[in-house]
């Protein structure tokens, strides 16, 4: 399934000695092709996976709290700059850091990330003098978009939503499904006339939307037609084919006509891949009702 214009130029990466902090900010500037040296995050699982040529510095809430650790890596690194994103969380907007940060002599820049992914990429693009390239993006952006809301509707089907996490330093998976209340089922399941089983009011969860997995057989009784799997993928079908071994009379129907399908993870800082991220969930899905 390609929904790709005539014209897929991709530029040349930008790299900026510069920390950005915020992860709408980061995936924003990243989908223009503009990357950091440094980055503060923590709303994306795995996030190394996607900047694997930045160094992941901490947590947002850690340097909203303290920043030594952003400081010493400015000096160290000889840094010439720290981004700030503009959001509309009251308790967590990383803008009210730059007082303190210009206080310590750093040079900051804003990135005003409020509004909808198409105008956040514009901003983005006119702070950066690259509209050429926020242009392409948004064209891309409505173009697949539009060819998604051509697209007939689907059946209603069931998707359990698999999420692992590999440790970075000692490898152990922390598996988790990801419940009613996520952004995710909020945003890609309407589109495909999904189901999701997960509720979250039925478990205790840390982070709201992902259920941690310690046994998958409550799970997978829910009966789903198909198995999304997200995050390390190599985590999750790790835990299936162990789930299959030890229960080989209670094997669902989605893992033995294999209909377990590997798909990208959505949250609110992906909102501008939306569209190409549920291009992949509904070619999955699509592949379900063969």
């Amino acid at each position: 399934m390609s929904f790709h214009g005539t014209n897929t130029f991709i530029p040349f990466p930008r790299y900026e000695n510069a920390v950005f902090i915020g992860d709408t900010a980061a995936e924003t500037l990243a989908e223009l092709k503009i990357y950091a040296r440094g980055l503060i995050g923590g709303e994306l699982p795995n996030m190394q996976s996607y900047h694997p040529a930045e160094k992941l510095l901490e947590c947002t809430s850690c340097v909203m709290n303290d920043q030594r650790l952003l400081t010493t890596a400015m000096r160290r690194g000889e840094i010439d700059y720290i981004l700030l994103e503009n959001n509309s969380v009251s308790d967590m907007n990383l803008k009210e850091l730059a007082p303190r940060l210009e206080a310590s002599g750093f040079c900051v820049k804003i990135l005003d990330i409020t509004e909808d992914p198409v105008e956040n990429i514009k901003r983005a693009a006119f702070l950066f003098q690259e509209e050429k390239r926020g242009e392409r993006v948004v064209r891309e952006y409505l173009r697949t978009e539009e060819a998604l809301r051509k697209l007939p509707p689907l059946p209603m089907q069931k998707i359990l939503s698999l999420l692992a996490i590999r440790h970075p330093v000692d490898d152990r998976i922390f598996l988790f499904a990801i419940s009613g209340v996520s952004e995710l089922n909020r945003e890609i399941y309407p589109a495909l006339n999904a189901i999701n089983p997960v509720r979250e009011d039925l478990y205790d969860t840390v982070i709201p939307g992902l259920v941690e997995v310690n046994d998958l057989a409550p799970f997978l009784s829910y009966e789903p037609d198909w198995i999304a799997v997200m995050g390390d993928a190599l985590g999750v079908q790790k835990k299936l084919s162990e789930y299959v071994q030890s229960h080989p009379r209670e094997v669902p129907k989605a893992l033995s006509q294999m209909k377990v399908f590997s798909v990208p993870y959505y949250a609110r800082p992906l909102a501008i891949r939306k569209p190409s991220i549920l291009k992949f969930w509904r070619e999955a899905a699509e592949k379900t009702n063969d």
